[in-house]
């Protein structure tokens, strides 16, 4: 039987919000799920129907966080977040939890495992956070610009294009379909000041480079062939200063691996966090 229940917990003056898809007789530990700037709890409806049978299922909506409550320590806003899933760990009465985190959420997942290995089971970690490009960040920040001014039309296609690889020469699946769907995406949070706020704060922060290193929680990191953003062979690399981790590439993807191919993510998911039986994601 699923249970459920929206909670809210306070972490130093900040709120989280997250959503508890409880089972009533879990065959293992919680999935915590965190992923990019602009995706909320309601936003991994296709994980569901893999980790309900045996786990519980826990989605965030990230808060929002002005560059002003970091107070000159918390330069990119990620010790906060990091601490908040902390509070929602402990939220959830869990001893050890599993954790999927996807871009930001990687890094705010490997943050708290590299913090708690002894309250983290697995750690499954994609499309990991690195260097952005300038010539990127200046192209998503006139899209903030234009979401501001409201053109929500100028800002889809700004944020659409400059997520996905645009380079015909790489044939990435589901492209075209992968892009009409992050129009949609973003033309409807293009028209919620707080998503905007969120990318924006994104946008003006330093981020720092994540700290290397992790022992004694088995980690597996992934990524698509194509993620213009986060390039594989980086990946590749910051995945071998993880102790017996195992890094895996979804050939013709690009950043938005979760959208061209649910299945195979889903599969993965499935795999390592919950030793359940799938299909061949290769």
């Amino acid at each position: 039987m699923i249970q459920e229940h929206i909670r809210t917990v306070d972490v130093h003056g900040v709120s989280y919000t997250y959503r508890l898809m409880q089972q009533s007789a879990p065959t293992t530990e919680p999935v915590i799920v965190l992923g990019g700037v602009l995706e909320g709890m309601y936003d991994w409806a296709y994980l569901e129907e893999a980790v309900l049978p045996r786990a519980s299922l826990v989605t965030v909506d990230l808060p929002g966080l002005e560059p002003a409550a970091f107070q000159g320590v918390d330069q990119d806003g990620l010790d906060t977040l990091c601490t908040g899933l902390e509070g929602i760990v402990d939220d959830l009465g869990a001893a050890r939890v599993n954790l999927y985190g996807y871009s930001l959420g990687a890094a705010v997942t490997l943050q708290y495992a590299q913090r708690r290995p002894e309250r983290v089971e697995r750690l499954l970690i994609g499309g990991v956070p690195g260097q952005v490009t300038k010539e990127l960040t200046t192209h998503l920040r006139n899209a903030v610009d234009r979401a501001r001014n409201g053109d929500a039309n100028g800002f889809a296609e700004l944020m659409a294009d400059g997520l996905l690889c645009l380079d015909e020469s790489h044939h990435v699946y589901r492209r075209d379909l992968t892009r009409g769907y992050l129009r949609r995406f973003m033309r409807n949070a293009a028209r919620v000041p707080r998503k905007v706020d969120l990318l924006a704060t994104a946008l003006t922060t330093r981020r720092r480079p994540l700290r290397d290193g992790l022992s004694g929680v088995p980690t597996m990191v992934f990524s698509g062939e194509h993620d213009h953003l986060h390039p594989r062979e980086r990946l590749q690399a910051f995945a071998a200063t993880i102790e017996g981790s195992r890094f895996v590439t979804f050939p013709d993807c690009d950043h938005m691996l979760p959208l061209q191919r649910p299945e195979a993510v889903t599969s993965l998911v499935a795999s390592f966090l919950l030793d359940a039986p799938t299909a061949d994601v290769r």
